[in-house]
């Protein structure tokens, strides 16, 4: 950790093939790009992220809307960058997605009970 700040700057790539582009920090921001894999419309589109960075901590933010397309759903990740004991970095988080919509079509509103999705990514630094 340089500067007491961890090295974010990378490919990071989960699980489910989902790629998280992050540019170098600078005074503690974020952005890059964020390509799902997975989900409905969002999946192999490309949308900008940006997020901060504290030590090892890190947030970032994913609005659905690529300038063609509103998904009308915004997903934050909050995480902990970490080496693990087999040298490779990885970015554990925890994810919230709220949407406004339950179908594709985005034509059945979401009610605010069934707006919340949350799970958990694990990303590892692409060498």
């Amino acid at each position: 950790m340089a500067d007491g700040m961890a090295d974010i700057e990378g490919r990071w790539i989960n699980q489910n093939g989902s790629v998280l582009a992050l540019n170098k920090p600078v005074h503690g921001r974020l952005t890059g790009t964020f390509q799902s894999r997975k989900g409905r419309a969002a999946r192999d589109r490309v949308y900008p992220v940006s997020g901060v960075v504290n030590g090892e901590l890190v947030s970032i933010v994913v609005s659905f809307d690529d300038g063609a397309d509103n998904l009308h759903s915004i997903t934050s990740f909050s995480g902990r960058c970490a080496r693990d004991a087999d040298g490779v970095d990885r970015l554990h988080t925890m994810w919230v997605l709220t949407r406004a919509f339950e179908d594709e079509a985005r034509t059945k509103p979401t009610q605010v009970w069934n707006s919340f999705l949350v799970n958990s990514d694990v990303f590892a630094r692409e060498p």
